[in-house]
C-alpha cells in the first residue's frame, strides 16, 4: 500500500500534456482524439463519478453544545446513506457546527469547511474546527469568527468514520487507515461507484444539512478545503450548483499526471476515475463549475526545492495547474474574473495556506457571499 506522499508524488510527476503526449484538452475517445480545446459538457462528466444513492431527508441530532467566543460550537450527527449490501453499517457523519448569535428571523451565509487527509486521517473534522492539527488550517473556526455559520464534517473514511472501535483522535495508524480506504473503495466499486463520487455525494449531503437550518441563507453557501479537501470540493461543486463559490487550497490536480507511464514510482488505482479519457480531462471538472466564482491556490515549491528532483516535481506541479487553468478559463467567458488562480511563493511556496493567502481567501469569500464584517 502506498503512502499518501507516494501517491501525491505520482500525481505531480509530469505536466498534463507530457503525461498524455497530446494537448491537455485532448483525450482518447474510442476511435479518435477529442478536438484540442474542447471542453467536455457536465452531462458527460457526472456519470464518470458513478452511481449515487438517493440522499436522505436532512435531519441531525445534537450530541453536545458548548459556548465559544462569538457563539456556540455543537457536535452533530446525521445520516449520509443507509446500510450497504456488503455488510456496511449505516454511514453516519459527525460534524462540528459553529453558529454565531442571530437576531429573530435573521439568516446568515454558511461555509462548508473540508479537512485535508494524508497522515491526518485520525484528526478529520477537528482541524478546520480549530481543535487539533495545524492552526493555518483552522478555516472553519476562522470563518465562524467572521460571522458565518460553519459546518466541519468528517470526510469519507476519516476520524470517526473509519468504522473501527478505536476511531478516536488518539487512534493514529496511517498505514492501517490506508488499508481501510482501499477496502472501502473496493466496496464502492462493487456497487458501480467511485471514491470521487462518494466524496462529492457526502459533501452534497452536508449542503442539504446546512440548507435545512433556519438560520442559513441557502443561496449563500460557500466552501473551502485544503489539499485533498480542496480536491474533493471541485467534484462536489461540479455535482451541486447550490455551492455558490469555493476555495481549493493547494488541492486540485490532474489525474493524467498521476498515471503517467514514466512516473518515478508505481501508481495506485485508488486515485483512478474509470473512463475519464474516453470523455475528457480532469480540467473539464473545473470548467463545469463556471460561471460560479472559484479560487484556486498553488504553492510554487509544494514538493520542495532542495535538489533537482524536488524542483522538477514542483515545477511540473505548477505547469499542470497552469495547463488546467488555461483549459478551463474559457468556460467563464465574459466572467473570467470569477476564476481566481494564485501561484504563491509566500512561506517558501509550500503545500500550505500561509497568512497572506489565507487573508486573501477569507476576504474573497466575504465578497462572494456578502458576509457581515468581522467583529
Amino acid at each position: 500500500m502506498h503512502t499518501r506522499r507516494d501517491l501525491l508524488a505520482l500525481m505531480f510527476a509530469a505536466p498534463l500534456g507530457t503525461a498524455l503526449g497530446i494537448d491537455l484538452a485532448s483525450a482518447s475517445s474510442g476511435s479518435g482524439v477529442r478536438r484540442a480545446g474542447a471542453i467536455a459538457p457536465r452531462s458527460s462528466l457526472l456519470p464518470l463519478l458513478g452511481d449515487m444513492p438517493r440522499r436522505p431527508t436532512p435531519a441531525w441530532r445534537v450530541l453536545e453544545t458548548v459556548p465559544v467566543e462569538g457563539g456556540t460550537r455543537a457536535l452533530i450527527e446525521y445520516l449520509a446513506e443507509p446500510a450497504g449490501v456488503l455488510g456496511q453499517p449505516e454511514d453516519r457523519v459527525r460534524a462540528w457546527l459553529f453558529r454565531p448569535p442571530l437576531g429573530r428571523g435573521a439568516r446568515r451565509p454558511a461555509i462548508l469547511a473540508i479537512h485535508q487527509d494524508g497522515a491526518h486521517t485520525h484528526i478529520g473534522k477537528a482541524e478546520p474546527a480549530g481543535l487539533a492539527g495545524d492552526a493555518q488550517f483552522f478555516q472553519g473556526l476562522d470563518l465562524f469568527r467572521r460571522g458565518y455559520v460553519v459546518l466541519c464534517p468528517d470526510r469519507f473514511y476519516h476520524a470517526e468514520r473509519r468504522r473501527r472501535p478505536d476511531n478516536g483522535p488518539d487512534a493514529i495508524d496511517p498505514a492501517r487507515d490506508e488499508a481501510l480506504l482501499g477496502h472501502r473503495l473496493g466496496q464502492l466499486l462493487m456497487a458501480g461507484r467511485t471514491g470521487f463520487g462518494k466524496e462529492a455525494y457526502d459533501l452534497m449531503v452536508a449542503v442539504d444539512v446546512l440548507a435545512a437550518m433556519p438560520e442559513v441563507d441557502a443561496a449563500r453557501i460557500g466552501a473551502i478545503g485544503h489539499s485533498a479537501g480542496g480536491n474533493a470540493l471541485i467534484y462536489a461543486m461540479c455535482c451541486d450548483p447550490r455551492i455558490a463559490c469555493g476555495v481549493s487550497s493547494c488541492g486540485f490536480f490532474g489525474l493524467e499526471a498521476f498515471f503517467d507511464e514514466h512516473a518515478p514510482r508505481p501508481r495506485s488505482p485508488l486515485g483512478a476515475l474509470p473512463g475519464l479519457l474516453r470523455v475528457g480531462t480532469t480540467a473539464d471538472f473545473l470548467a463545469a463549475i463556471a460561471p460560479r466564482p472559484m479560487l484556486l491556490t498553488r504553492g510554487l515549491w509544494e514538493w520542495g526545492g532542495d535538489d533537482a528532483t524536488q524542483r522538477g516535481w514542483s515545477r511540473a506541479h505548477v505547469a499542470d495547474t497552469r495547463a488546467i487553468e488555461a483549459h478551463a478559463r474559457p468556460a467563464w467567458g465574459p466572467h473570467g474574473d470569477r476564476l481566481d488562480v494564485r501561484y504563491f511563493a509566500e512561506g517558501g511556496g509550500a503545500h500550505a495556506l500561509p497568512p497572506g493567502e489565507r487573508a486573501h481567501a477569507y476576504a474573497w469569500l466575504d465578497r462572494q457571499l456578502a458576509a457581515p464584517s468581522p467583529a
